[in-house]
Order: C-alpha cells, then sequence, then structure tokens
C-alpha cells in the first residue's frame, strides 16, 4: 500500500534519533519482474526496519514496464510498508540530490556494480556530496564468472577505466555468501581492495521450510517450472535444447519477464519450443506475481534454473522453503543437492548429467520421489532469519562507525 508522505520531503520528525539507511535499487516494491534483487532489499527493510530507518529510491515502474505504478507520483517521498520510497520516472543526478539533501543518510547502500544509479552516486561522490557517508555497495552476483561473460569487452572495459581512476575505491563492499567475496576479489574492481572491506551477510528469506502437497509422481511422467528473468544469465535455452533427449511426458511451464534487452535472446527460445518433440508439452506462461509463485512451485515436481551464476538464488530458495526440490546449475550457492536429496546442481558443461538427472527425474516412482520432498524440506532448516538478520545488523553497525575515522572498526 503507498502512502503520501507529503510534496516537499519528509517532515522533521521522521525517524527522530534513528539511525537512517538510504538505498538506491533500480527495483523495488510493488514490483517482481527484476526477481531475486527486489527481494532481498524488501525483507531487509521488513527485518531491519526495529532498528534502522530505510529510505529507498527507485524507479517508478517495474522491469520491462513502460507505465508507471498505479498510484504512485514521482517526485514524492511515499510510504510503502516499513520504507519511504522516493519513485523517480528517469534516474538523474538531480533525484539522487535530493534523496541525500532530504534524508541525511549514516549509510547509503547502492545494489550494483554499473547500473545507473551506482554510477551517478560514484560521480557524485568523486565531486564530494557523500563527504564522510559510508558508501556499501552489495554487486548481488554481478561478478560471477557466468554473468561477467555477458557482454563482457563492455563490462570489462567499464570495470578497467573505474579501476584506473578510482571510482569504487574505499568503498564497503557486501556479499551474500563466502563464495562471492572470492568473486569480488578475483574481479578485482579496484586497484587495493582489502578483504576485510568486504562484508558478507546472507540475505534474509522468509520462513522455514514447508511440507506442501505436490503432485503424485508417477514413471513416465514429470512437471518441470522456470521462474526467472527470460535473460542470456538465467540460460533458458540449455534447458530447451536437452529436452529433445528426454524419453517419456514431460510438461515444461516457463514463467519470466522479457525486457526489450532480451527480445533477441527470447525469439531463439521460443525456435527451440517450436522445435521439440511432441512427448514433451512446453508453454511459456507470462510474469508471475511473487504472491502466486509457492502455488506454481507446489504444482510441479521439479524447478529448474540452469543459471550463469547467482550470488544466492533467492527463486532456488523459495523452492526449497516451498518444499519443491530443483535442478541446478552448479553457480549458485546451493550444492550437495544430490547428496542432500534436495535436486540436482550440475555443471553446464556437463551436458549428459543434465540429461541423465531429467530422466532421473521422469522415471521416479512416488516413494522415491517423496524422499526428494523431505530432502528439499530439510534443506530450507539453513536458511535462518535470525542470522540474516544478525549478519546484517553486524554489517550496518561496522559500517557506519567508518563515518568518523574513515577506517572500519574491528
Amino acid at each position: 500500500m503507498l502512502e503520501t508522505i507529503g510534496q516537499n520531503g519528509l517532515s522533521t520528525g521522521d525517524g527522530a534519533g534513528r539511525r537512517r539507511i538510504l538505498v538506491f535499487a533500480a527495483y523495488y516494491l510493488p514490483g517482481y519482474k527484476s526477481g531475486g534483487p527486489i527481494r532481498s532489499i524488501a525483507n531487509m527493510v521488513s527485518f531491519l526496519s526495529p532498528y534502522f530507518d530505510f529510505y529507498v529510491v527507485t524507479r517508478d515502474r517495474d522491469a520491462t514496464d513502460a507505465k508507471t505504478y498505479p498510484g504512485v507520483t514521482p517526485g514524492v517521498w511515499c510510504r510503502v510498508g516499513s520504507a519511504r520510497v522516493l519513485y523517480c520516472s528517469a534516474v538523474r543526478t538531480a533525484i539522487i540530490r535530493k534523496a541525500h539533501r532530504e534524508v541525511r543518510p549514516d549509510l547509503i547502500l547502492l545494489n550494483s556494480f554499473q547500473d545507473k544509479f551506482a554510477l551517478i552516486a560514484m560521480y557524485l561522490r568523486r565531486v564530494g556530496l557523500f563527504a564522510g557517508i559510508p558508501l556499501l555497495l552489495a554487486p548481488r552476483g554481478e561478478f560471477s564468472p557466468g554473468a561477467m561473460e555477458i557482454k563482457g569487452i563492455k563490462k570489462r572495459i567499464y570495470r578497467q577505466v573505474a579501476r584506473m581512476i578510482g571510482l569504487h575505491q574505499d568503498l564497503l563492499w557486501q556479499a551474500t555468501a563466502d563464495r562471492e567475496k572470492e568473486e569480488i576479489l578475483a574481479a578485482a574492481p579496484v586497484c587495493q581492495l582489502a578483504p576485510d572491506s568486504i562484508f558478507v551477510a546472507q540475505n534474509i528469506t522468509g520462513g522455514p521450510g514447508l511440507k506442501a502437497p505436490h503432485p503424485l509422481e508417477r514413471p513416465g511422467l514429470i512437471k518441470l517450472v522456470f521462474i526467472s528473468r527470460i535473460s542470456e544469465t538465467k540460460d533458458l535455452h540449455f534447458v530447451l535444447e536437452l529436452l529433445g533427449h528426454i524419453q517419456g511426458k514431460l510438461r515444461f511451464d516457463i514463467f519470466g519477464p522479457v525486457a526489450e534487452t532480451d527480445l533477441a535472446y527470447w525469439e531463439k527460445c521460443k525456435t527451440l519450443l517450436t522445435k521439440l518433440p511432441d512427448n514433451i508439452e512446453a508453454e511459456y506462461c507470462g510474469s508471475l506475481d511473487h504472491s502466486k509463485v509457492h502455488l506454481v512451485l507446489q504444482d510441479h515436481h521439479f524447478f529448474v534454473l540452469p543459471t550463469r551464476g547467482e550470488n544466492y538464488c533467492h527463486a532456488a530458495v523459495e523452492s526449497f522453503i516451498n518444499g519443491t526440490p530443483v535442478i541446478l546449475s552448479d553457480e549458485t550457492p546451493w550444492t550437495n543437492l544430490t547428496e542432500a536429496r534436495a535436486g540436482f546442481d550440475i555443471p553446464l558443461n556437463d551436458r549428459e548429467g543434465w540429461i541423465a538427472a531429467i530422466q532421473k527425474c521422469v522415471g521416479m516412482d512416488q516413494q522415491t520421489y517423496a524422499s526428494f520432498l523431505d530432502g528439499a524440506q530439510e534443506y530450507s532448516r539453513r536458511f535462518s532469519i535470525e542470522e540474516g538478520v544478525e549478519q546484517h545488523l553486524e554489517m550496518f553497525e561496522a559500517a557506519m562507525a567508518t563515518r568518523s575515522t574513515g577506517h572500519r572498526k574491528h
């Protein structure tokens, strides 16, 4: 629900005596089409709002949408859940200056290394706007090897130029797992990147695993689902190429938005859809509102995502929480799934391994499948809200402690 606060910014009484965190994010609630990052930020705001006041600056429309969210007036702060949100029709220097002036933040949180918000914020920091305010940047998987391969030349040039001019020097960084911390260090976005400038704070995921009803598993018939953005990073075409090798009946439902920049990739996927054999029934079902994700997951036997790289992979975590086993690439933090009987994690260069895993799912009987349902529910126990909240609290406290000294306190 959107609640307008006022035309002239924030009242001086808002958040009096509480520390303020200013968040810049490409997309935020009520959006859902950009997937995991929105959930990461929304959960962070929800669970940490008892400790800090959050102010979010974001676009006034969802990913792939041309129209503004209903009821939103760009440039006016409004209440969305536990945060105050400033929607903008275009990402410009003026909107970032306005947010900084009106919020007077104790910490600024960026949610991309290379989006327009981050680029403008880095420029404004360079000219002295954020003097003394710590900036914490969460790349959210942008430095994974698979993600860096896509438009790799352009990304490499930007990273090299930014490093040369010291654009991101002396930033603080957030990784969501030890694996992502190593990826940030390997990418070397600045000339001198100290390991202790990178905090590891896992995303805050909502709720323990559910033992929800799923379709009965009959050998020779399986229902798989893909829920993610239709983009080269998520590698949907990889699965479509493999399905022609599968024996038995298989239903494959595809959910996810298609951005204008991904239309050529989607055309490639649609061509593959037309070439599937008669035993494979596949359908594109459009975008899926987050409120319906659990219903779709529980209506399928396995969730499939052959992603090229994820720092956290919210979609897989939601699958575990809803008791749905998964078939993933090994480019997420969630591994050893076969041993846990929570699904499969397979390298993308092992096409035969992918075909064998999917064929195994097709041939499962109900008793075997039930053990995978139990395994997925058990695997979900590692996603602790309490641990995620504690790690974020420690990270924010340490980051804010640098404000007066300019150095991280241990």
